[in-house]
């Protein structure tokens, strides 16, 4: 019986690896899948030795005050290893804990194969953590195609006008670590979406109007920041186009009132007649959408993989924003343009991010049937390139192939 611990430290790894957990289980029914996780993984099949709520720690300050807890929780999966020994370890994000803890299972247990699921960004910052990856890690399972460059070319990215690419580097270590690509989980998730195709006729918007969606953000500081130049660019957008319809998403009940809140500030007239505020839907409202005005983040490239033209918007405080510049080396945020190497969506960052660049953008989608056309190519070649599976199939069936060799 092959017994595999799995080590997983948020919700977000909770979710990514309990598709991965399900794919083993089917390809070893007696598996002994355990480790930490959290619902997801635990309802997929794992044993939990430990909850991802244990290693829950957010902030600067919180991380030091837990640190007695967090060594525990290691010392103990040490013990777990050393017990049960393991056919494979698969390390899932949470690189602060994770890559300590594979290089201490390295030194200690050098014969257990060290398997990393959902690569740190090392592409965006932090990428001298390269260096012990490459030493602790024998099989890495990235999301995107150009994090397998990151790797194996070990170098950083280098712009040219409007294009980026991994520069070529020599290690002064060699290294046996495997990198493959299984794609974004997302594909897998927009590849079950089923339209409602009542959608607009349930929230009364008429059949002859075309569709702008307005996707705001999920924080509060992004309805406070964004929301009110995406409502200032709608307006100019309507008064050049009498045939547009605007649906706003609510991410999350919790926004409803500060969305209703900007709206008010705004001052729409007649705001229903051209304007819903729709709780959720995203899905729904990007695909009944000819253009859609997003704020960067996951949903920029969920809307973006739906094969629409997206506008992105982002807008932060001044001082994060000059430090996340220092940190990152590259002149995009939003994930199409990065794996595309290329700048295929537009982006309005910051003090670029107003109703005057905006609107003339949107108005050549709007207008110019080749340029939207070429912009839809070029979305769905991003496409491609991360996939049409699932994730976790495609991860299990890597695991599974480097453990047979």
């Amino acid at each position: 019986m092959k017994k595999i611990l799995f080590i997983a430290g948020e919700p977000s790894g909770d979710q990514h690896a309990a598709p991965l957990v399900s794919a083993m289980k089917k390809r070893f029914p007696k598996l002994d899948a355990f480790g930490v996780g959290g619902p997801q993984m635990e309802k997929a099949g794992l044993r939990l030795i430990h909850n991802i709520t244990e290693l829950s720690v957010i902030g600067i300050i919180e991380p030091i005050k837990n640190l007695p807890r967090l060594f525990k929780i290691r010392n103990d999966l040490l013990k777990h290893i050393e017990i049960e020994k393991p056919d494979a370890i698969v390390f899932i994000d949470y690189p602060g804990f994770n890559i300590r803890l594979a290089k201490k299972t390295k030194k200690l247990f050098p014969e257990i194969p060290v398997i990393y699921f959902v690569s740190p960004q090392i592409w965006a910052w932090g990428h001298r953590r390269i260096h012990a990856i490459r030493r602790v890690v024998d099989l890495m399972l990235v999301f995107f195609p150009f994090e397998v460059d990151v790797y194996n070319k070990g170098g950083k990215w280098v712009v040219e006008n409007d294009t980026i690419s991994i520069k070529k580097h020599n290690f002064f270590k060699k290294s046996n670590m495997v990198v493959k690509c299984v794609g974004h989980p997302l594909t897998a998730k927009l590849k079950n979406f089923t339209p409602d195709n009542s959608f607009l006729e349930k929230i009364n918007i008429p059949k002859e109007k075309r569709i702008i969606g307005i996707l705001p953000g999920s924080r509060d500081n992004e309805i406070k920041k964004i929301l009110p130049v995406m409502l200032q660019s709608a307006e100019k957008l309507r008064k050049k186009f009498d045939d547009l319809f605007f649906i706003i998403s609510c991410a999350r009940p919790g926004l409803k009132n500060l969305i209703s809140e900007k709206i008010k500030e705004a001052g729409i007239t007649d705001f229903d007649k051209f304007y819903r505020v729709v709780p959720e839907s995203m899905y729904d409202i990007a695909y009944n959408s000819e253009l859609i005005i997003v704020t960067s983040g996951t949903a920029a490239l969920e809307t973006a993989l739906m094969h629409k033209p997206v506008l992105v918007l982002y807008k932060t405080n001044p001082i994060t924003f000059f430090i996340g510049r220092a940190l990152f080396s590259i002149p995009f945020i939003n994930l199409a343009n990065i794996i595309a190497g290329k700048r295929i969506v537009p982006e309005f960052i910051q003090h670029q991010m107003t109703p005057e660049r905006i609107v003339p953008v949107a108005e050549k989608y709007l207008t110019d049937k080749d340029f939207y056309s070429k912009t839809v190519e070029e979305i769905k070649k991003v496409h491609d390139l991360i996939g049409h599976g699932n994730t976790g199939e495609l991860a299990a069936k890597e695991i599974c192939k480097f453990m047979e060799t």
